[in-house]
């Protein structure tokens, strides 16, 4: 039997731990350490499909947690002024138009103004379809309460700890043991450290820390939670864009989460309170009633397998949320690692390539993110520092979409690092205004078989609202309510 101390209790914590115990059951012993006294950090509220892996490790529907929690549906994210006065919506579900017919049934969508991201998702929408949990969606959920539910299904299968680590004992580029407060000496075969931003573990071993500032400055979140009775249930995240940052919005049962991110090297704590303040005033009606600001490292460990530990979420690094990235993250180092030792040896080989496949997902992460900010705003010193230093990457995406349309190949190196589907890159660039029409109509006429892939886009394209408008739409609010009897 293999013995795993896994450190944090926060949402990886019980992640980590879950799905170890669930995929290798009776061969594992699995501990977590937690300091109760410590205030976990509410991230991850917003979540992507890829929350789904764990919960389906657990034998979790999403009827059971809506059932069960405060938990909402999620089928995007709706930006709001990333260009002044405009929105544009990053829905999950995809038009699965690439490979057939080179994009055309896209390239037809964008020239006739009409692409929309999907079947599923329709803008400003407080309705789901009632065949919903049959599509790709995310939810909303009030991470503590998740975190709640989690460690009670858990409590007979794993051994929690409430101490606090005091020293780490390491040699040769491995850990030995941890001495605890209360516990002593506790060895393990191996660990996991979910310690969050002080990355308890990882950082004693030997792996490079790679900073993101000057990619995305963005470091500091001021959260607040409103209460709120919902006439409506939207059913996506708003991020709305500000001068020196975003701020979003997660509807969860009776609240709004919300939360301003913003750079220190932009404007001050100070600055920034007044400015959350303000908006939750026009917004709420209710000032800000928090003195909490969340301080964080842009960047992540080169390697976050090092040896006998794997540092998960937080601990291993952290890029702004725009995407909802938190439990996406975490989900997925976890899977990757369960997956490439099923036999319980992790072999050199393998922790190799899970940190190759790790860090390839966060420059994907990255990338992705970067591209949001193409936005050519100067009516701050953030925004002209972000249109001034946009990332390689975003330049070369930027050019190939003012002459061709994009694919897989145009990708670079994003496209064996899927993060997202092409349908989420086009949406983004689409919102942004990124495509030129004429660019576009030249790309089609460039064709050999112009008339035959024009056709099938116009039919495809054609399937397409159809079958959006045959799916009849149920209030959010009425779905829950129902589950809830």
């Amino acid at each position: 039997m293999k013995k795993f101390v896994v450190i944090g209790s926060g949402t990886s914590g019980l992640i980590a731990a879950g799905m170890i115990k669930r995929y290798w059951g009776d061969k594992v012993q699995v501990s977590l350490y937690y300091d109760a006294s410590r205030k976990n950090i509410a991230v991850g509220e917003s979540t992507t499909p890829m929350i789904h892996l764990f919960l389906n490790a657990m034998g979790i529907s999403t009827h059971d947690l809506i059932r069960d929690l405060s938990t909402t549906v999620k089928l995007g994210i709706n930006f709001k002024n990333w260009i002044p006065d405009t929105e544009y919506f990053h829905g999950f579900q995809e038009v699965n138009f690439w490979g057939e017919a080179d994009n055309s049934s896209a390239v037809y969508s964008l020239t006739n103004d009409s692409y929309d991201g999907g079947l599923l998702f329709n803008k400003a929408t407080t309705t789901l379809p009632q065949e919903s949990f049959e599509y790709s969606h995310a939810l909303h959920i009030d991470t503590q309460e998740f975190s709640d539910y989690i460690t009670k299904m858990l409590e007979n299968e794993i051994e929690f700890v409430d101490d606090v680590a005091e020293s780490i004992n390491v040699k040769d580029n491995q850990i030995e043991s941890i001495d605890f407060r209360s516990s002593g000496n506790v060895t393990a075969d191996f660990y996991i450290d979910c310690s969050g931003f002080n990355s308890l573990l990882i950082k004693n071993l030997d792996t490079e820390w790679n900073d993101i500032t000057d990619e995305l400055p963005i470091d500091r979140a001021i959260p607040q939670q409103i209460p709120y009775e919902f006439d409506e249930i939207p059913s996506y995240t708003v991020a709305e864009a500000t001068d020196n940052g975003w701020i979003w919005q997660i509807p969860i049962g009776n609240r709004y989460g919300t939360g301003y991110l913003y750079s220190s090297r932009f404007t001050s704590d100070e600055e920034a309170r007044e400015k959350y303040n303000s908006w939750l005033l026009e917004k709420f009606g209710v000032g800000l009633k928090t003195d909490r600001v969340i301080k964080y490292k842009p960047g992540y460990y080169q390697d976050a397998w090092v040896s006998n530990c794997l540092a998960v979420g937080l601990s291993s690094g952290f890029v702004e949320p725009l995407e909802s990235t938190g439990i996406h993250i975490i989900v997925k180092q976890v899977y990757d690692f369960i997956s490439l030792n099923s036999n319980l040896r992790f072999l050199e080989y393998n922790r190799k390539k899970f940190n190759e496949t790790n860090l390839r997902g966060y420059k994907a992460i990255i990338d992705f993110i970067c591209l949001h900010y193409n936005t050519n705003r100067v009516d701050s010193e953030f925004w002209k520092y972000m249109t001034e230093n946009k990332t390689e990457w975003v330049t070369d995406f930027d050019e190939k979409c003012k002459y061709e349309f994009v694919d897989a190949s145009n990708l670079g190196n994003n496209s064996t690092r899927f993060v997202w589907p092409l349908d989420s890159y086009i949406q983004v660039s689409n919102g942004l205004n990124m495509f030129d029409k004429e660019a576009i109509i030249e790309y089609l006429d460039s064709k050999r078989n112009k008339n035959q892939i024009l056709e099938f886009a116009k039919e495809h394209h054609e399937y397409t609202v159809l079958k959006k408008n045959e799916n009849k739409h149920i209030p959010h609010k009425q779905i829950i309510a129902s589950i809830h009897k």
